[in-house]
């Protein structure tokens, strides 16, 4: 079990992990010392261990007891049957851990002012969204660009640009009535201060449409993909975010908006403030902590914890009990990949709680996942095959 990164595959590690048991604890301490150069990467899988967690109910009593005796055959030598058993209510209380990275979609266009314009944008969108840069175009013109972003327009409507790690800008001049297309492909997420001084975090997948400057009596914004925003406040001019679905408007307040072409749900996350969600039929008003949900199933109000729906922007996602194939779903986003899951895998029934962190490496969030899960996985492309 020397090889690097398989800590988390190693029967011994993951009882010790789970139980504390003390000769593990004695044996290694030992290997550890007698081998240095890894230290780095125990150290590391011994973090990634503690910071997510398996529910209870993500192992069926089947396969509480399988894992158990395949953790037993491992141990045999090994003379600590007490430790054994508490192993069982750690592993069906659900203790497993590690760190993923994550997060997008495959949306294909971005939304624009009127349905002509969306049809005419629909393919330069859509290819962007496959490229592996950021692009933004403004005025007849796009700019390129390998990392995350900085985008700040000031009032003139002059657009600087700065990449993540970069202290050279690129600025770009636009007339303050273009509307501007800052496309944000998966894998990538940038910030964006419009001329108002409303800062915007846009998250992988993402297209949103804003103008150079705010010239008319509204400040309008079209959203495709998710977004925190913090509107700056002018009770002259409200700010409207158009989405596919639906409309929020506000005049000066923090929230959140998922709204990804692909997602059964949309939803808007109050964070501070007071916001107006309005559709063709239908309107709600939603206060600091409420979340509201559009579906097929109609519209959805309830208070939420909206630390669980912001993390993103900070580099993680939080989730509370999240089925497996929800969290199969949104790496497929997020990568831009397909999974084949075999006929005899299930996952529905096994939930996730605790942080993913964000990640450029796959196959560390794929073996974290069939750790996870109980699976196995093999890559052809962007395809990737799941079994037992």
């Amino acid at each position: 079990m020397t090889e690097m990164n398989n800590f988390l595959q190693d029967d011994d590690f993951i009882f010790w992990r789970l139980t504390g048991d003390s000769d593990l604890e004695t044996y290694w301490n030992r290997f550890i010392r007698e081998n240095p150069a890894l230290r780095p990467d125990f150290d590391r899988a011994i973090r990634l261990f503690a910071d997510l967690r398996l529910n209870k109910s993500g192992l069926t009593d089947a396969e509480t007891e399988s894992l158990f005796q395949r953790i037993k055959a491992s141990v045999a030598h090994r003379k600590r049957g007490h430790t054994l058993r508490l192993f069982v209510r750690y592993a069906a209380a659900a203790c497993v851990a590690l760190a993923v990275g994550f997060f997008v979609w495959r949306s294909i266009d971005s939304t624009r002012g009127s349905k002509d314009d969306l049809l005419a944008n629909r393919l330069i969108v859509g290819e962007n969204l496959q490229a592996e840069d950021i692009r933004l175009i403004t005025d007849g013109s796009m700019a390129v660009f390998g990392k995350d972003v900085i985008v700040q327009v000031d009032e003139s409507g002059t657009t600087t640009v700065r990449e993540a790690g970069s202290e050279r800008a690129t600025v770009l001049e636009t007339e303050a009535a273009k509307m501007n297309t800052l496309i944000v492909p998966y894998g990538k997420r940038s910030q964006l201060v419009l001329s108002d001084g409303t800062r915007v975090w846009l998250n992988s997948g993402s297209v949103l449409e804003f103008p150079a400057a705010f010239t008319g009596k509204s400040r309008i914004v079209n959203l495709v993909g998710e977004m925190y925003i913090e509107v700056a406040h002018d009770a002259a001019k409200p700010f409207l975010v158009q989405t596919d679905g639906f409309r929020v408007q506000v005049r000066g307040t923090k929230f959140n908006v998922s709204a990804y072409r692909d997602a059964d749900v949309h939803s808007v996350v109050l964070v501070e403030g007071e916001v107006s969600v309005k559709n063709a039929s239908h309107t709600e008003t939603l206060k600091p902590n409420d979340m509201l949900t559009c579906g097929q199933n109609g519209w959805d109000k309830k208070v939420v914890d909206v630390s669980e729906y912001l993390s993103w922007k900070n580099g993680y996602i939080m989730l509370d009990h999240t089925p497996m194939n929800e969290v199969l779903r949104r790496l497929e986003r997020y990568y831009n990949l397909s999974f084949n899951i075999g006929d005899d895998v299930s996952l529905a029934s096994k939930t996730c709680n605790g942080k993913i962190y964000l990640s450029d490496n796959l196959d560390e969030v794929m073996e974290i996942f069939a750790f996870l899960s109980g699976t196995k996985y093999s890559r052809n492309g962007k395809t990737i095959y799941i079994k037992y």
